[in-house]
């Protein structure tokens, strides 16, 4: 399924591999904020600090990242802004962080995202 976020190759895993040699879709930026992520099964809370940020996802750093296909509530703080998405998790980097791709993000959400990506230089 084309929109399945775990079949998106939003994000490459810590290597830089691709499945069939598939390269990233849209860049990714430099991009220091503070995260809080909720499982959406469990309603584990953790917090990290996004390190990427593209229009598909991000790198969260974080001792304790959730499994690869965990569903997550994300909410960035940046700058007196905050952007709330659903998410999943697309890939772990254990006691490292952990690769995401957005799933769901309401229109006024992703004009926080677009804001901020277009002062990174995403035009």
């Amino acid at each position: 399924m084309a929109d399945d976020p775990l079949k998106s190759p939003a994000l490459a895993d810590a290597a830089g591999d691709w499945p069939h040699g598939e390269r990233r879709e849209v860049p990714r930026y430099l991009f220091i904020a503070n995260a809080e992520e909720t499982d959406l099964d469990s309603g584990t809370k953790l917090t990290a600090r996004v390190s990427e940020l593209s229009r598909k996802g991000c790198y969260l750093d974080t001792l304790n990242p959730f499994p690869k296909g965990t569903r997550i509530k994300l909410r960035i703080t940046h700058e007196h802004a905050s952007f709330t998405a659903f998410a999943t998790v697309i890939y772990q980097q254990p006691n490292m962080g952990m690769g995401i791709v957005f799933s769901t993000v309401e229109p006024a959400q992703m004009e926080v995202l677009q804001k901020w990506l277009t002062e990174m230089g995403d035009k």
